[in-house]
């Protein structure tokens, strides 16, 4: 019987073992990562055509904040496509509430939609209702 020290380390089995755990470990956590990288390019194109077409609305809110450019209802030019991936828009309005109409006949509320399409990308469609200023 030997009642000496023993010597501490490894065996070549465990060793082994904990090698195959961390390469399990690194093909799973590599396989997500370009699920990880088209989700981070799909959110900054939400975020920079949000970002336009929040521009874009408070250009035509700042347009409209008087009687006469409201009645005339003359949009400003759609957003710049060059930092939205390839989408491009196209700004509408309309008078939601047809009924609703001044005494010169111009509408008391007009409602403008911003549509913005691309090649293989959603459409993403955003709509915003102004009412007439006030004298």
């Amino acid at each position: 019987m030997n009642n000496g020290p023993r010597e501490a380390g490894l065996t070549l089995i465990e060793v082994l073992i904990a090698l195959a755990i961390f390469t399990v470990l690194s093909v799973a956590v590599l396989g997500a990562l370009p699920i990880l990288f088209k989700v981070n390019r799909s959110t900054q194109n939400d975020q920079a055509v949000t970002v336009a077409a929040k521009a874009f609305m408070e250009s035509v809110r700042t347009g409209y904040s008087t009687q006469g450019t409201f009645d005339a209802g003359t949009l400003p030019a759609s957003p710049d496509t060059s930092l939205m991936g390839g989408l491009t828009c196209a700004a509408t309005q309309s008078n939601p509430v047809a009924a609703w109409v001044s005494p010169s006949g111009g509408p008391m509320l007009r409602r403008v939609t911003l549509t913005c399409k691309g090649a293989g990308q959603p459409d993403y469609t955003f709509t915003l209702d102004f009412g007439r200023p006030s004298s």
